[in-house]
């Protein structure tokens, strides 16, 4: 509990004044603090969709993994995506060294966490260019034979170290972004990435190496980088025959805000897929920002990145990334993309993020799944058919989940993070579901892991077809609240007050 403790007591009172508080944020008539949520490390999590970044491990070694693991084994991810680093790894042709990759896929599945890895960049040894940061973004496919026979070797020796240990491998990272470049186009300065068709055929070097080693191996596909450009280049890959290569397809959907696009982006890989006929997965594979702007901001951004999601039914979603970067990643001296703050190289620190994490890894298991349900926020008194206020002032995203027979509601405004918010008080309508029984409601906000008991509510007609639940003056945030039962807490309710 010295972890929990810590990190609840020292980021809540840094942050206080901008985090929702019932009291001071004019609740209190509604809402009664009775408890916090409780966490399991990822060994306790029996299988989710949640996972992490541990990128950049590979010759970059941009932070220490020790000190980031001792704090990610306690968030509840179940999955962990790595970086193969050929360069890393093959020094002397034909001799491979995984030791330093052996210590942290044994630190993962130690931690209950599943490592997935990413087989990326080139290697100097085969390539005709010197083996420096601007020169590994190249696929051995335009090196010759020689190349293609080294990345078969060094995709294949991998397979063979980590078999039991490991089954799935991605194919490259962002190919579409400059990580997958034609050799030569940087000097020009303009960066120019190799056609789909190339790195199609690259995957079907990795792919056929990999399961000509590994029966039970699932490969990963492309590992795109969001951007509204990027349509025709999926569109090059599916045509280009992809499909026939891969069990899963990964993307990285950057944007502002994680709800706009990215469900239309969603639609277009599935509708792609279907095409194909075959069964394959999609995985958001990397997404986050940094907390730069501050703690709070990236918490809840990693809120919404993980619920949007979820609600869209993303088979699984990592969120970037574990640890800042070190080692010349920034003029700062970090790169504060993690959830863990490695601003002192001695002693790492957990961000808020972490604690947002941890809730959701606790309700979002593989016992939580995607429900249709009559569920509504309204203005306060006054329902959006009578009211004159704009849609899009308060038009909130809603969404449910059934976690065995208990409902969890979401919702919140889906707002620029980067705006200045202010919490709305909203009337919640909720018409009775047959598949749960609803008592005892409590509100759960998961950054400040902070459960409320609900003082107040009433039972209303429609006037027309039956009665729903109504809860009013309820807050409404730009990251989602969750309204669900106390029983939800089985064991850990005695710990709570008045319920």
């Amino acid at each position: 509990m010295q972890f929990i403790d810590q990190i609840r007591g020292q980021e809540l009172q840094k942050y206080k004044e901008l985090l929702f508080n019932a009291e001071r944020d004019g609740f209190s008539n509604q809402l009664e603090y009775i408890g916090d949520m409780p966490f399991r490390t990822s060994r306790e999590v029996k299988a989710s969709r949640l996972g992490i970044g541990f990128e950049v491990l590979d010759h970059r070694e941009a932070y220490d993994f020790d000190q980031t693991i001792k704090f990610i084994r306690n968030s509840g991810v179940k999955w962990a995506r790595l970086q193969s680093g050929w360069q890393r790894a093959e020094k002397t042709p034909g001799v491979y060294d995984f030791g330093w990759l052996d210590h942290i896929v044994d630190g993962l599945l130690d931690a209950g966490i599943t490592p997935w890895i990413s087989l990326s960049f080139g290697n100097g040894l085969y390539m005709d260019v010197p083996p420096c940061r601007g020169s590994y973004f190249y696929s051995p496919t335009v090196f010759g034979e020689k190349a293609i026979a080294g990345w078969r070797n060094y995709c294949q020796a991998m397979a063979r170290h980590f078999e039991g240990r490991v089954s799935y491998y991605e194919v490259w990272n962002e190919p579409n972004a400059g990580f997958l470049q034609k050799p030569g186009s940087e000097l020009s300065g303009k960066v120019e990435a190799e056609p789909p068709e190339e790195y199609v055929k690259l995957v079907k070097i990795t792919a056929e190496a990999l399961r000509a080693v590994l029966e039970d191996v699932k490969v990963i596909g492309g590992s795109i980088s969001g951007c509204s450009l990027c349509n025709e280049y999926i569109h090059g890959l599916f045509d280009a025959g992809l499909a026939e290569h891969i069990d899963i397809f990964s993307y990285h959907p950057y944007e502002e805000i994680p709800e706009l696009y990215w469900p239309g982006r969603l639609q277009f890989i599935r509708d792609r897929i279907a095409e194909s006929g075959r069964k394959i997965q999609i995985w958001q594979g990397e997404n986050g920002v940094p907390s730069k702007i501050s703690e709070v901001y990236q918490a809840r951004f990693l809120t919404r990145r993980y619920l949007t999601d979820l609600r869209l039914g993303v088979d699984m979603t990592s969120f970037f990334t574990a640890s800042d970067f070190r080692n010349g990643y920034s003029s700062a001296g970090v790169f504060p993309y993690g959830i863990i703050d490695a601003s002192n190289p001695d002693c790492y620190s957990p961000k808020l993020a972490l604690r947002a994490m941890q809730s959701f890894t606790w309700l979002f298991d593989d016992d939580a799944s995607l429900v249709n349900v009559s569920f509504e926020i309204h203005p306060y008194e006054t329902p959006w058919a009578y009211t004159s206020r704009p849609l899009d002032d308060l038009y909130p995203m809603v969404c449910a989940f059934r976690k065995g027979n208990i409902p969890i509601y979401a919702y919140y405004h889906p707002s620029n993070l980067r705006s200045n918010y202010d919490v709305h008080a909203v009337s919640i309508q909720m018409y009775p579901e047959r598949w749960g029984v609803f008592e005892k409601p409590v509100l759960i906000d998961p950054i400040t892991a902070k459960i409320y008991r609900i003082k107040q509510e009433s039972t209303c007609s429609d006037g027309n077809y039956g009665r729903f639940r109504q809860f009013h003056r309820m807050p409404m945030l730009d990251y989602p609240l969750f309204l669900t039962v106390a029983s939800i807490f089985k064991d850990g309710l005695e710990n709570f007050r008045g319920m």
